[in-house]
């Protein structure tokens, strides 16, 4: 799955995966991240996801990568905030307060801008086929530090019944990417029954989807 795939599903508003309130779970699990207020967060694969808005209301420095130029300008047009961009090593940066936006390949982030409290993967790796999974989170353990968190959510279905976006990301899975760095606790896992999400129904799932949200701890 190329980037020019995500880039056409935003061109062509093909973004249901898009929650226009953001997502609850970091919300509720904020304070279990025991961030300080003036933290410094990494989005990956961001969209124009409100959730950086709440992000930086905490006092955060957030840094979004995203490859869609539609999506990047949307969030500063819907959110009503200017911005003012410069080029940098083959990006587009968008800066608005304490919120930046990198246009481009997130595989492609300079090591060198690393030194994030948080990385906060909101459905960012279960947008991935598994061919393309092992990169990302190599690229997530290269711009983790010693201290950083992970605040990962995925889902775990029968794959065979649905081709992905999203894909299944099963917990071994998650164990296998992420064990050696890092302790995992779950903070939410839901079952939801497959006619709550009615494209993915018409794409062939049958199965109820389990949401999973993780927090993960660097290891000492």
């Amino acid at each position: 799955m190329e980037l020019s795939y995500w880039e056409s599903r935003w061109n062509k508003d093909k973004t249901g995966f898009h929650m226009d309130e953001g997502y609850p779970g970091l919300k509720n699990y904020w304070p279990a991240l025991n961030l300080s207020s003036n933290s410094r967060v990494l989005v990956p694969l961001c969209g124009k996801s409100v959730d950086m808005i709440f992000l930086e209301q905490q006092g955060a420095d957030v840094v979004g990568v995203e490859v869609s130029q539609k999506a990047v300008l949307s969030f500063f047009s819907e959110q009503r905030r200017e911005f003012h961009t410069k080029d940098y090593s083959g990006f587009t940066i968008h800066t608005s307060g304490n919120i930046e936006l990198w246009q481009g390949d997130f595989l492609k982030y300079p090591a060198q801008k690393s030194g994030f409290d948080l990385i906060y993967d909101k459905a960012a790796l279960v947008a991935l086929p598994p061919t393309k999974q092992t990169s990302y989170v190599d690229k997530l353990h290269s711009l983790a530090g010693p201290d950083t968190k992970i605040l990962l959510h995925h889902f775990v279905y029968p794959q065979h019944e649905m081709q992905g976006p999203p894909f299944s990301v099963k917990p071994q899975k998650i164990d296998d990417y992420f064990s050696d760095q890092f302790t995992l606790s779950l903070l939410e896992e839901k079952r939801i029954p497959s006619e709550q999400f009615i494209p993915f129904r018409r794409r062939g799932l049958k199965s109820s989807i389990t949401e999973r949200l993780l927090i993960l701890k660097p290891r000492k």
